[in-house]
């Protein structure tokens, strides 16, 4: 199982799985309602929504192979972390000489010599090239550590790590990530699921650029908790409102329809012509047993595909005002009264009932549109991209060199040279450190 999880066939079979599923994600619209899908694509609709890839990033599947991806990469990390730290501690095997400077005499016996004469004077070259130096000596021989980089020697190791952290924000993100739309008037306070406080709109403003569009938004938002405003901020697009891990955004604007009044005027042959404001959902009384009421309002008025009247965006480019008239609670006047175009105004009356309604005004409350974000994995996320950043310049800009030397009276010295990237560089070095060595000393030694 162990060997499963480790190997690197599983890794490229889950990356491409997860890249699959990526691309899916973006070809499939995220987060509507089953009857979008069924009308965007009906012969997947059932696919779609059986594998819950209307939410594909928080899907089971999605989700069990990002974590079988996690597995994998801590597997593959944990097999080579041991062995690199005992190559940190020293724990070096000198069974066969390893690499060009292994097979070459003339490294081995420069280095070894230099070892047992001067290692005082080795130590001083090693370390003014940035090695880090350790001499031990027990049974009457000599052994040398040198190595520098040790951040690249576990450069892999962190971008793994990296990944790991990564993977794990996103997970979180995926099952705890909260987004909440609001919708307020000024004044209008709502609470937060789960949360002990609320979110209180005090003031809305939109500025505007001189040719009339939108320049920006802003609200003047105060957060509410047990009765006390704990903070209040001015809400712009880009400039959150941050409290108890949530993010306030401002989104959008709008008019509350629900809420509209309307201004309509009334004349008659018996009647002076009369002007009457109401809300939507209202009743005035007109005179003796005549009510009048305004039952609904469309900013935007057509009839959809069932033919029922509905509005075709929030901006009121057709406005219309549905009014009823009872006399003793019997309907005598029923229709759709329209702003710009009142030639097209559909009624229906009582034949004797002469009065003629028009819509003059309407106005309805402004809201801001806010958004509260809450992602708990965004930080992880964010310490785990700055970590990758971190391995990558490990993994090519810092080059592990160790320089491992072994000798004794009896028996033939052994030098270990290991590096990961430009070896070629690494040999250089290594000739330009032996040309440091006290040559007189090692001549003479030599000749002895």
């Amino acid at each position: 199982m162990i060997r499963f999880l480790s190997s690197i066939r599983l890794t490229i079979a889950l990356l491409i799985l997860i890249i699959i599923l990526s691309v899916t994600g973006t070809l499939i619209p995220q987060g509507e309602t089953p009857g979008f899908y069924q009308h965007y694509s009906p012969r997947w609709s059932g696919i779609i929504l059986g594998l819950q890839f209307d939410h594909l990033y928080r899907s089971p599947l999605f989700l069990s192979l990002a974590f079988l991806f996690l597995l994998n990469i801590l597997f593959c990390s944990s097999q080579k972390l041991p062995a690199k730290f005992k190559q940190i501690r020293g724990q070096i095997e000198f069974n066969p000489v390893e690499g060009r400077a292994g097979s070459d005499k003339k490294f081995i016996t420069g280095f070894s010599n230099w070892l047992w004469l001067e290692p005082d004077s080795l130590v001083a070259g090693l370390k003014q090239k940035h090695y880090r130096v350790k001499i031990e000596e027990a049974s009457g021989q000599k052994t040398l550590l040198a190595q520098k980089g040790q951040l690249g020697l576990f450069g892999p190791e962190i971008v793994h790590l990296a990944l790991v952290i990564i993977i794990i924000g996103g997970l979180i993100s995926a099952l705890f990530s909260q987004r909440l739309t609001l919708a307020l008037s000024e004044g209008q306070t709502a609470d937060l699921p789960g949360k002990n406080f609320s979110v209180k709109l005090d003031r809305f403003a939109t500025d505007y650029y001189p040719d009339g569009s939108v320049k920006s938004w802003q609200s003047l938002v105060s957060i509410i908790e047990q009765g006390q405003i704990k903070k209040q901020k001015t809400v712009e697009v880009n400039r959150p409102l941050k409290y108890d891990g949530l993010n306030f955004f401002q989104m959008s604007y709008g008019f509350d329809w629900d809420q509209a009044q309307v201004e309509l005027e009334i004349k008659g042959t018996d009647l002076a012509a009369s002007n009457l404001t109401l809300r939507v959902g209202e009743k005035v009384q007109m005179g003796p047993g005549l009510t009048l009421s305004l039952i609904t309002f469309i900013p935007d008025f057509e009839i959809d595909e069932e033919g029922q009247p509905a509005s075709r965006s929030a901006e009121a480019n057709n406005p219309a005002a549905l009014v009823q008239v009872t006399r003793e609670g019997q309907p005598v006047y029923r229709g759709w009264l329209f702003y710009y175009q009142p030639d097209l105004n559909r009624v229906q009356s009582q034949p004797d009932f002469n009065l003629e309604i028009s819509l003059k005004k309407f106005e309805a409350p402004v809201f801001s549109g806010l958004e509260a974000a809450g992602d708990p994995g965004m930080n992880f996320v964010w310490s785990g991209s700055i970590l990758l950043f971190l391995g990558l310049l490990a993994c090519f800009y810092t080059s592990y060199r160790q320089l491992a030397i072994r000798v004794q009276p009896a028996g033939k010295p052994v030098l270990v040279a290991r590096c990961r990237h430009n070896q070629a560089a690494f040999y250089r070095e290594l000739e330009e450190l032996l040309g440091q060595r006290p040559a007189d000393r090692i001549n003479s030694a030599r000749k002895k």
